[in-house]
């Protein structure tokens, strides 16, 4: 009588009976099978977003690179633990208001040098306009050089004001040290919706403040005035 054939664990798991042709025509376990489908999960990286919500994760990056203004201000400014409320920049028409008399004087006098027909010895007419206009727009591009690196900095223990061309220059009092605030708008400020906002200190011997050619100045006074409060309330008079 013939033997029956014996049937291995792993044959029995696949279904199928032994064959004798040689190891390399067997079938691989299932167990292997299993095992290289976990690892193929595995190394696969996750779906990314799709939609709406792919393009919300590529936007993130470039809001995070967007600086904020205060992040553009000399290192060293702000001490740790100091909130920055307010960052801003006087109005781009400060430089046009500080040159404003030299402008005009070049324009005028271009325009009756040129009617009279008077000019630099050794100069046309139109050269010698051209000379006083140059002369006139030079404290112009002055009045620009300054206002770029202008800063004025309000923070919850000081108000902080920065300029300087060659190298920064950083003054600062901390707002227990302001006695009160007026706001200023003058008839030329109010057709530009500009105002000076005045800072007067509790000490006799310090000089007052000035703020000036800011835009919405109602809104930076009023939180000028809320920072004031709440440094009084929480510092009291020690900063």
């Amino acid at each position: 009588m013939s033997n029956p054939s014996i049937i291995s664990p792993s044959e029995r798991l696949r279904g199928q009976p032994t064959n004798d042709a040689g190891p390399e025509s067997r079938p691989a376990p299932v167990i292997a099978d299993i095992r290289e489908d976990v690892m193929a999960i595995a190394v696969s990286p996750p779906p990314g977003p799709t939609g709406v919500f792919a393009a919300a994760a590529d936007a993130a990056p470039q809001a995070v690179e967007t600086p904020a203004p205060w992040m553009i201000l000399p290192g060293g400014v702000i001490d740790g633990g100091e909130i920055v409320i307010l960052a801003i920049k006087p109005s781009m028409w400060r430089p046009v208001l500080d040159s404003a008399p030299w402008l005009v004087t070049a324009v005028a006098l271009t325009i009756f040098l040129t009617a009279l027909g008077v000019s630099i010895p050794g100069l046309s007419v139109a050269t010698t306009a051209q000379v006083v206009l140059l002369v006139g727009f030079a404290p112009l591009g002055l009045a620009i050089m300054r206002w770029v690196p202008c800063w004025h900095v309000l923070t919850n223990r000081r108000i902080i004001d920065i300029q300087g061309v060659r190298q920064p220059e950083v003054h600062s009092c901390s707002l227990l040290d302001i006695r009160n605030t007026y706001l200023h708008i003058s008839p030329v400020d109010r057709s530009l919706r500009l105002g000076t906002i005045t800072f007067v200190m509790a000490r006799d011997d310090q000089p007052p403040r000035f703020w000036r050619s800011i835009a919405k100045p109602d809104e930076v006074h009023a939180k000028i005035r809320r920072a004031i409060e709440n440094a009084i309330d929480q510092f009291g008079m020690h900063v």
